[in-house]
């Protein structure tokens, strides 16, 4: 049912004067005397009046043209005709604050709109600004220390908690006792991206035949298994091996548990006698070094929720 009343801090009706300059007019509309534009949804709540004198609605004029005052007997030079509009507010149109509802038309919001719980969106997302979610979970490490004197054909965890350097860790997940990361999300969907650099212990001597890298995960937190990685057998048919090499990749990965766990293993197959070094950076990894490689890491995880 309509409701005509005060509310606080909205007008409920619209006052419109329209002076006359000039005889014969038979109608109002459009802007009034300070430039307000006559508009109404419904003239059975316009009332209006000719110098002060009410005019009878149906009678004296009619509203059945739109946003119009019609029927107006001819008006004189000087005259002034008066239009207020009340506004409607219809209580079956309006969304319960205790229950909620559904907003069919497009919502504006003037200021910050705050949601606890669940938010579910259908349809494109547009933003003038930098979406920030406060939720965000990224993780990166360096290895900053390199780590040498590997044995041939040995597997080793890439050893992140003793020997790297943790640049970021949002959700304060990183077991650097088990040099692996715990996910923050039993069901999140996670970017992965990490690169290992190894060489020969003396990379001159050049005895690299094969390597590889595998990124673990250990749903349970502790029994971990490969479940991606990269490698190479590097020694040629005459018998040639290199001095270094580097994998690198990147996948996306989905959780599943709130216990699960990632972590890195490189492997290098070694010719005669000599051992092997997960590099730390660029340089180590090179003979002629380029300008600044000693800072350039060339062992690294990344771990970034996405969703």
């Amino acid at each position: 049912m309509p409701y005509i009343g005060r509310s606080e801090k909205f007008g409920v009706r619209n006052r419109f004067y329209y002076t006359q300059s000039s005889g014969g007019a038979t109608s109002i509309s459009g802007a009034d005397d300070a430039g307000k534009t006559l508009t109404f949804t419904d003239g059975a709540y316009v009332d209006v009046f000719l110098n002060g004198i009410a005019l009878v609605a149906g009678t004296d004029y009619n509203t059945t043209t739109a946003d119009t005052i019609a029927g107006l007997a001819s008006l004189s030079n000087g005259d002034v005709i008066e239009v207020l509009v009340y506004d409607v507010f219809n209580v079956a149109d309006t969304v319960s604050a205790l229950s909620g509802g559904t907003f069919s038309g497009g919502v504006t919001m003037g200021s910050t709109l705050a949601v606890t719980g669940a938010l579910t969106l259908t349809g494109d997302v547009s933003t003038t600004g930098d979406f920030k979610p406060t939720g965000k979970e990224y993780f990166h490490v360096d290895l900053t220390t390199a780590q040498g004197s590997l044995a041939s054909q040995s597997t080793v965890t890439v050893d992140f908690g003793g020997s790297g350097t943790v640049k970021y860790d949002t959700k304060s997940k990183f077991d650097s006792a088990n040099d692996a990361y715990l996910l923050d999300s039993s069901d999140g969907v996670y970017l992965i991206s990490f690169s290992v650099g190894m060489r020969s212990q003396s990379i001159s001597t050049e005895t690299i035949k094969d390597g590889a890298v595998q990124i673990r995960v250990a749903t349970d937190g502790s029994t971990f298994t490969p479940i991606i990685g990269n490698g190479a057998h590097l020694q040629n048919d005459a018998n040639e091996e290199v001095g270094s090499v580097a994998f690198s990749g990147s996948f996306i990965y989905k959780s599943t548990t709130a216990t699960t766990k990632i972590d890195m293993q490189a492997y290098c197959d070694i010719a005669g006698s000599d051992s092997w070094t997960v590099s730390d950076d660029v340089n180590l990894n090179t003979d002629n070094s380029p300008t600044g490689s000693t800072t350039a890491r060339c062992t690294f995880l990344s771990i970034v929720r996405i969703a």
